[in-house]
């Protein structure tokens, strides 16, 4: 019996680069779940079960389900990945192609380039075999939070949450972001050289962790930052409303035990003023999620 290392277990101690992301096999993604919680990857093979280290950094990159990024669904909407895997990423950056005059020629240029010399028309900055030996000698490097570097985090954790504290308020940030910022500041610390992480690179942690939550965690219906959209794949607000049609449901079911859909439509918008085209988006994601179902032809019922 043999057992060969994937992506993952070869990219031990570095780096795994992963492009289609959201084209990944079901049983990949189990795999790829285990590896962003654990850092390991189990194998059953032959009545053995052997677990292989996959201390690895992730960086992926992933199409839009519908070809284009749509601006006003969520990430989760657009991404076909399950918010288990969305919700493991530090960072979740949004590249959309939108044409520009100056940088369009600027490309334009350098590939037309590459065409006509068959190399690069520009050296790179710093050389790539002196690139290697700097990353490869600031991995070794363990840098360690000073206090000042501490306070930083965590004032900026503690102002985000208790703008979550008002009943209503959706949750802006969780524990994770709190760990995901503490590794971007370290990262940056040792990208650097330094043994300690100072305030400086708390505060360039916060913000580019506030820019990527300003892209991907922002409630498009009342522009609050909100993490339940990278963590649960919905906002609060969805998740008011859908609790609303479903409390409504449930109230007309005691009374003629179907729930006519018409009525449902009246009843949402002259009681909560929900209009007919947004009631039925929602009860349309109700019935797919397998919340309620429809018993006959205009009917429903909660299961």
């Amino acid at each position: 019996m043999t057992l060969e290392a994937g992506a993952l277990v070869l990219a031990d101690k570095g780096i795994a680069c992963i492009d289609e992301m959201d084209k990944m096999r079901p049983e990949d993604r189990v795999a790829i779940h285990e590896a962003m919680e654990q850092h390991t990857v189990s194998v059953a093979k032959g009545g053995i079960v052997a677990t292989l280290n996959a201390r690895t950094a992730i960086l992926a990159a992933a199409n839009p389900a519908l070809g284009r990024y749509e601006p006003h669904r969520t990430v989760a909407e657009n991404i076909s990945l399950p918010v288990t895997i969305l919700s493991r990423f530090d960072l979740i950056f949004v590249l959309r192609d939108v044409p520009n005059k100056e940088s369009d020629s600027k490309m334009s240029e350098h590939i037309l380039e590459i065409h006509r010399k068959g190399v690069s028309p520009t050296e790179p900055p710093i050389p790539l075999d002196l690139l290697r030996k700097y990353i490869s000698y600031a991995k070794g490097i363990k840098p360690v939070l000073t206090k000042e570097a501490l306070q930083r985090l965590k004032d900026f954790y503690l102002s985000m949450r208790s703008a979550s504290e008002t009943e209503g308020s959706p949750v802006a940030i969780t524990a994770r972001q709190l760990e995901s910022l503490v590794r971007i500041a370290e990262a940056r610390a040792r990208a650097a050289l330094r043994k300690e992480v100072s305030a400086e690179d708390a505060e360039a942690a916060i913000a580019i962790m506030k820019r990527s939550l300003e892209e991907v965690g922002i409630d498009l219906s009342s522009y609050k930052i909100d993490i339940d959209i990278i963590m649960t794949g919905k906002p609060k607000s969805l998740r008011d409303k859908l609790q609303t049609v479903l409390s409504t449901i449930m109230e007309m079911e005691k009374e003629t035990g179907m729930v006519e859909k018409t009525a449902l439509l009246n009843e949402l918008e002259a009681a909560y003023g929900i209009s007919g085209q947004e009631a039925e988006r929602l009860i349309g994601q109700l019935l797919r999620e397998g919340t309620i179902y429809s018993p006959r032809e205009g009917y429903l019922k909660k299961t």
